[in-house]
């Protein structure tokens, strides 16, 4: 059961990401060790809150090294890297 403590990080990492990246379509974010997440845009432009959810919650879980549903100052810094090179490919798309 995801307590109340991890939900709210777990909303802050994706408000920072929102906030601090910009909405991006097409966002695929890749960790170490080559495992993926696509947030993938509808035909009209739209991601679904699921899939916004869903991309962001795997985002979180990944960076969570030690599992103790908290992102310390390493995790966070790894979550950037990630969030950063998930932009530049996008980027270069446009």
């Amino acid at each position: 059961m995801i307590t109340d403590k991890r939900k709210l990080i777990f909303i802050a990492v994706c408000v920072i990401s929102i906030t601090s990246f910009g909405f991006v379509s097409n966002a695929v974010a890749t960790n170490e060790n080559g495992e993926h997440s696509e947030m993938k845009q509808d035909k009209h432009g739209k991601v679904s809150q699921g899939d916004f959810i869903q991309h962001h919650r795997w985002m979180f879980e990944k960076n969570d090294a030690n599992n103790d549903g908290f992102l310390d100052r390493s995790e966070m810094k790894t979550l950037h890297k990630m969030v950063e090179a998930m932009h530049k490919r996008s980027d270069a798309h446009e």
